[in-house]
Parts: C-alpha cells; structure tokens; sequence
C-alpha cells in the first residue's frame, strides 16, 4: 500500500520548514508528499525545492493562485497528483510524532476513514523551534497545552478507536487519512467552500454517508501545532454543510479538472 502526505500551507515557511524536517524524522516514509499551496509567494516554493533534496521521498508541489481562503480546492488540486492508495492530510503548522506515519499506516483498513488530534504550542514554544530550526518536541516539553493529547500509548488504540461515537461529524482536516478510492467516490473536497471552516467536516459527514466508519486515533498519530492566531469561520458554508447532509458526492470536487 502506497502512502501519499498532502501538507496544506499559505505563506507559512518557517512552520513548514519544521513540518517538513518532521517528515524526515518518521519511522515509516510516505511514499509520496504533495504541498497543497493555496497561493504562496515564491519564498515557499524555494523553501520546497530546497527541503525536497534531503527528504528520502518523492516531493510534488501542487500551486494554485491566490484568490482567498481556498483550502478544499486546494486539496483537490494535491488529490489530482496522488499515485498513492491511502492518504494521510496534515496542515504545514503541524509538526508530526516520529509514529505518525506508521501510526496511520497501521490503523489503515477498508470501510473506515481515520482522525486524529493534535496537541497545541504556545507562542513561546513557536519561537525556540524556528530558533533552532528543530522540530523535536515531546509531550512533557515547555510550551505544550493540551498534554492529554500528546501520550503515545497505540496499544489503546482497541479501546480507543470508537471515541466520541455520538458525535459522529467530529474530526479535523489537519490529522485525517483515507483510502484514495474512498476520496473518488465522494468527489473530494467541496472546492464551493471558500473561507475557513467545515471543509473538513463536509467530507468526514458525505464518507459517513458512503458508508464508512470512524477510527479514532487516540494515542498515537500524535501532532503538534504551531501557534497562530484562529481564523474566523465562514458563515457561507454552513448552508453548504448543511445541503450536504444527505449527499455523497460534492459537485465541484477531484473530478471538475
């Protein structure tokens, strides 16, 4: 089974830098990395260039132009390159558990999609790492918030897998992985959503209505996030959302180009 990481980033290069080097440190490669770029100056670009010569795997850059907060179109634009089977999404403010490819890669299995949590930095914590151009962190490390979420114990992962069942829509775009053949039956990612929010949830919401199930991936799959300041939500999507609800596959998705 091939692996594909998609990283979604936007004139973020000092993150993505650390994102990246985080790759370089996992146990099991990716067999492929495609950077979906929603519009970035070419100082992220001569950042991938440059960090594409050390990394152990393929690096493809997928570009769009900048025209706003297009993130679900930008995905699509990376699921168009993708030659792998399996597809693991992360966010380039993420920096990734040395596991978290195995993590992922272990818990991949037919008629279930996988998300993930993250553990979040402080501000303090973002300025040492950019400092020393290092992306080690752990769970007891200075500046970690939420430390619950940066255990590693996969051998839970029994008890754990079908967490927050009830709340069956709850996932997050920046630590989510599926079967490819999965994304082309729902269409991708609905590129009608523009602004921040619920693309990520729109899709978990039409899987599910594929006839997939959830698996959490408490404990393992760990990532760290960078601190930044939250984006508002668009309110246009939510209509969006809501149409969906029934539906499995999006109009304007993977196959539209």
């Amino acid at each position: 089974m091939k692996v594909t990481l998609i990283i979604s980033t936007y004139n973020s290069p000092n993150m993505l830098r650390l994102c990246l080097m985080s790759v370089a440190k996992q146990t099991v490669m990716p067999d492929e990395i495609i950077i979906a770029d929603d519009g970035s100056t070419d100082e992220t670009r001569k950042l991938i260039e440059e960090m594409a010569k050390s990394l152990p795997c393929h690096v493809k850059h997928a570009w769009q132009e900048d025209r706003g907060f297009r993130l679900a179109e930008s995905r699509n634009n990376a699921l168009r390159m993708c030659q792998g089977d399996y597809v693991v999404f992360i966010d380039g403010d993420i920096i990734m558990e040395r596991h978290f490819i195995e993590d992922h890669k272990r818990l991949a299995e037919k008629g279930f999609f996988v998300v993930g949590s993250r553990s979040k930095l402080s501000a303090q914590a973002n300025n040492r790492l950019f400092n020393k151009r290092n992306p080690n962190i752990h769970w007891f490390s200075k500046g970690v918030k939420n430390r619950f979420n940066a255990i590693y114990m996969p051998w839970l992962s029994f008890y754990t897998k079908n967490m927050y069942k009830k709340e069956w829509d709850k996932g997050r775009g920046a630590n989510m992985a599926m079967f490819m053949s999965d994304l082309k039956a729902v269409n991708g990612f609905d590129s009608d959503m523009v602004g921040y929010g619920l693309e990520d949830t729109d899709i978990i919401v039409r899987l599910v209505n594929l006839g997939l199930r959830r698996k959490w991936a408490k404990f393992q799959a760990i990532e760290f996030h960078l601190y930044h300041k939250e984006k508002s939500f668009a309110k246009e999507n939510r209509p969006l959302l809501d149409g969906n609800n029934r539906k499995v596959k999006c109009k304007n998705g993977i196959e539209r180009l």
